[in-house]
């Protein structure tokens, strides 16, 4: 079949992956400079930030004399970590290609979109809530503006560039909220069983689990509220024209 080379998006086996769920194919936008430059800066700003928190953290419960196995219960409780991590691990995958494990899903437009959300409502809680409440120092205090505030521009500014327009139809939509509601399931369980909650306002030891619930409805619809403002952003981006050729 002919060819139009003049059409600005190609599609090709290379660049779609199966959705896991849906099992149909998801499409990722042509990687530019551009993109590929803000994923590797992305990936590895996330990486050394995360791997710095980690160490922190291990230090400070091992000088309390609680053990590393705690420090690592304590790390991978907190939103912003497991945010961060899901983030720098898209990142890595775009930049680094098909070849990284899961690469299909963590470049899928769903996730990326997840990511940016959830990253956002990092930035802006930390911004108007967590930051008041300490005052970091240090290296503490650079791995708090890189995880807080770097990372979130960069993930956003990204994913602006790698998600093509509307790319997430209504059928998809609601895969967006699994990531935040798989969470709170997780830290309300985690806490049960180990006694702690890594944020003042979920702490149902202190405050209750209405009041912690209330809480967490809350930022489920706050993340609903930026996830959908990203989706309607990209709905309202018109589309590349797709070549009238068949493509292989």
């Amino acid at each position: 079949a002919r060819r139009e080379t003049r059409a600005p998006l190609r599609v090709s086996m290379a660049a779609t992956s199966a959705d896991p769920v849906s099992m149909q194919p998801t499409f990722s936008a042509p990687a530019t400079s551009a993109s590929r430059t803000l994923a590797a800066v992305g990936a590895l700003t996330g990486w050394a930030a995360l791997g710095v928190q980690l160490w922190l953290t291990v230090t400070l419960v091992v000088a309390q004399g609680r053990g590393w196995p705690m420090g690592l219960v304590i790390y991978f409780g907190f939103f912003t970590i497991l945010t961060n991590l899901l983030a720098t691990l898209a990142l890595s995958a775009w930049r680094i290609g098909p070849g990284f494990p899961g690469h299909g899903w963590l470049t899928s437009p769903v996730t990326l979109t997840t990511a940016a959300g959830a990253i956002t409502i990092v930035g802006l809680v930390y911004f108007f809530i967590l930051r008041h409440l300490w005052k970091p120092e240090g290296a503490q205090f650079l791995v708090d503006a890189a995880l807080h505030y770097l990372m979130p521009v960069l993930v956003v500014l990204f994913w602006a560039w790698a998600v093509p327009a509307r790319a997430i139809t209504g059928s998809r939509a609601p895969r967006l909220l699994l990531y935040p509601l798989g969470y709170l399931v997780y830290v309300f369980a985690r806490g049960e069983v180990v006694g702690l909650y890594p944020y003042a306002f979920i702490d149902v030891l202190k405050i209750g689990y209405p009041t912690a619930l209330r809480n967490s409805v809350a930022l489920i619809a706050a993340y609903a509220l930026v996830v959908g403002t990203y989706v309607g952003l990209k709905a309202l981006t018109p589309r590349p024209r797709a070549s009238k050729g068949r493509h292989s």
